[in-house]
């Protein structure tokens, strides 16, 4: 159970309940698709489920925690009442990050006797430092990901269709010990890597194609994340010329990453460069985000981005280039910002690869 004694400090509420699926893992450790978890400062915590969980969660049953099953004829919001009843609650924080119109309307009316303030952003500030056993499960992720990388590149020809290449590489990570994708693996090649976040088609890769490849292995709920760029065949001389300017804004980017630095300056290390090399419209997204249980977290680094990027907290490092009607190419590293610097988890080669 992760201390709560940081989301109450900056939330000043008596109580706070979760709903998303997310945020109840985040604070157990407990996957499922349903339940109710309150969280009250002193650690007398209650996790609220249907009998398709109960025996599963009563692994959880301890002394901070306490695993109840709906009753018959109870909802689950009359048992939330109820509890909050007994400790005496009256401000009750909820996620207005996650929660849809209709759930907030349900949990509106279903608490009315108590005051509702939103906390979302507060748990997510939480979410974004990430202890040793969450940073040793993003680790492994990475490396399982990083594996699946070496070894499609023995897989990927001409005459090959991206749909195919995303399915070598899903079975790839599975058979490397991922318990399911970090996001949708994005595989494009040709014109089609011109689009950021291409899905897979029928499209053949041909030779001279580049192939970018966006994808990520989960491991006990924790996401990686990696971009990498490979030619099928001698690339044309401008797709070459991106290539280079990519990976030195990539690699600008990542050495001058420092404890401390604001999303907004990593952002701009890497828009320079390509800027400077006359690309600049062609960057069309952000340098980077943080991930963990969400493959997109805080902090992020973007031209808006206030965020500082401190130690224990992660982000991605990902420029791109993007032309219509000729491709792109978008390389991506994961960094780990600690105590002693910052640390790319990314192992694999990321210069320019002809297959």
């Amino acid at each position: 159970m992760k201390s709560t004694e940081k989301l109450f400090s900056l939330s000043n509420v008596d109580a706070i309940l979760l709903v998303s699926d997310k945020n109840r893992m985040y604070f157990t450790g407990f996957a499922s698709t349903f339940g109710y978890l309150l969280l009250f400062p002193q650690d007398q915590n209650y996790f609220i489920t249907d009998p398709r969980y109960y025996e599963m969660a009563q692994s959880l049953e301890c002394r901070e925690m306490h695993v109840l099953q709906i009753e018959n004829g109870v909802s689950a919001l009359g048992m939330v009442t109820k509890i909050l009843n007994d400790h005496k609650v009256k401000t009750l924080g909820y996620e207005d990050t996650e929660l849809t119109v209709a759930e907030f309307g349900g949990i509106k009316e279903g608490l009315s006797s108590f005051e509702l303030v939103p906390v979302g952003k507060n748990i997510n500030t939480v979410r974004s430092y990430k202890t040793e056993e969450e940073i040793s499960y993003i680790k492994r992720a990475q490396e399982i990901t990083d594996l699946s990388f070496k070894q499609i590149c023995k897989v990927i020809k001409a005459g090959m269709t991206e749909r195919q290449v995303a399915i070598e590489l899903e079975y790839l990570m599975a058979k490397n010990g991922a318990e399911g994708l970090a996001f949708d693996t994005i595989v494009a090649s040709g014109v089609n890597t011109s689009k950021p976040h291409a899905h897979p088609t029928d499209k053949v890769i041909q030779v001279g194609d580049a192939v970018t490849m966006d994808f990520g292995a989960r491991y006990h709920g924790y996401c990686a994340d990696m971009t990498r760029t490979v030619f099928v065949g001698e690339p044309s001389e401008e797709m070459r010329k991106i290539y280079n300017i990519v990976l030195l804004a990539q690699k600008t980017g990542i050495s001058g990453a420092y404890n401390g630095i604001a999303g907004s300056e990593l952002d701009a290390l890497c828009r320079e460069v390509i800027k400077s090399n006359g690309y600049g419209t062609c960057f069309t997204h952000s340098t980077g985000h943080s991930l963990g249980i969400d493959i997109h977290e805080t902090p992020s680094a973007s031209s808006r981005s206030t965020d500082k990027l401190t130690a224990g907290q992660l982000i991605t490092v990902e420029p791109g280039i993007y032309v219509p009607g000729l491709g792109g190419v978008r390389i991506e590293d994961l960094l780990l910002f600690t105590q002693d610097g910052v640390i790319d988890l990314t192992k694999s080669d990321k210069n320019i690869i002809i297959l």
